[in-house]
């Protein structure tokens, strides 16, 4: 009996966001497909469709990339992130590594703080409170471009939103980021705009498309840091003032989940510089 999977097909955005919460797994594709009931050729031949590359290649990038923000933003060994993104051992992790970025780890760590600056060795003043939230179960809509182009891609959002009849009152907005922009080739940060309905069930109301998605954003802690100002200039400001100055001499490290833009009304009804917002680091 196919299952509901099976029967929609392969969505390119499901499939994505799926193996984007396995990607530091080594067995997760033969474990998805098992689940799906599709082959490995299948999924190959589709993400060679969809990304131009295979899906062992594409998840490679992503962890590679996880691997170069930890290097640039947190003082872990390189042993540690190998095994945080799932390399079983250090050699195999630096020669991957090399192969992505041109450079090895150390290299890469180095190149990067004379770029960005070393990180805060004395506590810091910045008013930053932290708090656990729980699994974030939310409708939303991918993006994939530049971080300058996000409160475009909340105006498209307003206006898919708007097409299902949605009440924006009814709950809060949240910009999910993926990726560093000071790691993350120009082109490619993942960023979702989403809606968290105070009442879950008006999530099982809202028609779905294949821009349109549920998603699960997984539990944990958070460092929060409040804006309100123009976007373009609060958002740079607010991410160095959280990883580079407050997280160093915290005690907590950053973590691979992706970070929070915590929006109480919506932003494409707001002014870009009037927009307040919350920024909300994932922290382990």
């Amino acid at each position: 009996m196919p299952t509901r999977f099976q029967q929609h097909y392969l969505d390119q955005l499901q499939v994505c966001r799926l193996l984007e919460a396995r990607q530091s797994d080594p067995v997760a594709l033969k474990t998805f497909c098992a689940e799906h009931g599709v082959s490995v050729y299948t999924l190959n031949r589709l993400f060679l469709k969809w990304l131009g590359q295979s899906p062992r290649s594409w998840q490679r990038r992503l962890r590679l990339n996880e691997a170069a923000i930890l290097l640039g933003r947190t003082d872990q060994s390189v042993l540690s992130i190998a095994q945080t993104v799932g390399y079983e051992s250090q050699q195999s992790f630096c020669r991957a590594f090399q192969r992505e970025w041109g450079v090895n780890p150390t290299c890469f760590r180095r190149q990067f703080r004379m770029q960005y600056g070393d990180l805060a060795t004395q506590p810091s003043r910045v008013p930053v409170t932290h708090g656990v939230l729980p699994p974030l179960k939310i409708i939303s809509q991918r993006f994939v471009g530049n971080y300058d182009q996000v409160p475009h891609y909340w105006r498209v959002f307003g206006s898919r939103v708007a097409q299902t009849g949605l009440d924006s009152k009814q709950g809060i907005f949240v910009g999910v980021t993926w990726d560093d922009p000071d790691v993350t080739p120009k082109g490619e940060i993942r960023y979702d705009c989403g809606f968290l309905p105070q009442n879950p069930a008006l999530l099982d109301q809202i028609p779905t498309s294949s821009d349109l998605t549920h998603q699960t954003i997984a539990g944990g802690a958070y460092a929060a840091l409040v804006g309100q100002g123009h976007y373009h200039e609060l958002v740079p400001d607010r991410y160095q003032r959280l990883v580079c100055q407050w997280l160093p001499s915290s005690g907590w490290q950053l973590d691979l989940r992706p970070a929070l833009e915590w929006f109480a009304e919506a932003p494409w009804q707001m002014t870009e510089h009037e927009w307040r917002f919350e920024i909300r680091l994932p922290i382990t």
